[in-house]
């Protein structure tokens, strides 16, 4: 699953086959065939899969006795060491070939993610980390979108750490600071 997760993410719903999926995971096509019927619901299933990770691995990072500031640079390190195509672009391609079912099912996953970071944002408010100005369902897009700007600039100079640290500061600067007056 995560090698087949990783070339949908690598190249792209389109260029992926499934038969350079059994190849990649070194595998027959007949095996492939045999547990996901074609693309669709092997790219269902497989990120899933990764979002199921992510949640895991989230959800572990924001139960450990940190401040929050220190936990989403933890978080944004492990995910953007793993940055790949963006995620939107990756479900537009694949949208045309998914049923409502299998949309829904990759969204449900996504949505778990958002929510326990939803939750961790919450938290902060109430203990007077981030600012009660801001809405926690936004800072939690916010997040996201900031773990996928690694795929979008050329950033391929900058150490992964620095990358991080830059990142996470100018965000946390936001959060901390109660939203500006018109």
């Amino acid at each position: 699953m995560r090698t087949a997760a990783f070339l949908f993410m690598e190249i792209g719903y389109d260029s992926v086959s499934l038969e350079l999926a059994a190849k990649r995971c070194g595998v027959t096509k007949a095996s492939v065939y045999y547990y996901y019927s074609n693309k669709a619901t092997l790219f269902t299933e497989c990120l899933s899969y990764v979002l199921d990770i992510a949640y895991q691995s989230t959800k572990t990072i924001l139960q450990e006795p940190l401040p929050l500031k220190a936990q989403l640079k933890k978080i944004a390190f492990k995910q953007m060491s793993n940055a790949h195509l963006d995620f939107e672009s990756l479900m537009r391609d694949a949208s045309k070939e998914l049923s409502e079912q299998q949309s829904k099912q990759i969204r449900d996953a996504e949505a778990r993610l958002q929510e326990v970071l939803t939750d961790a944002f919450q938290q902060a408010i109430e203990r007077g980390e981030v600012s009660a100005a801001h809405r926690p369902l936004i800072l939690a897009h916010l997040f996201i979108s900031l773990l996928t700007m690694k795929n979008h600039l050329n950033l391929q100079t900058m150490p992964l750490e620095e990358i991080v640290e830059q990142a996470i500061e100018l965000f946390w600067q936001g959060a901390r600071h109660s939203a500006a007056k018109d």
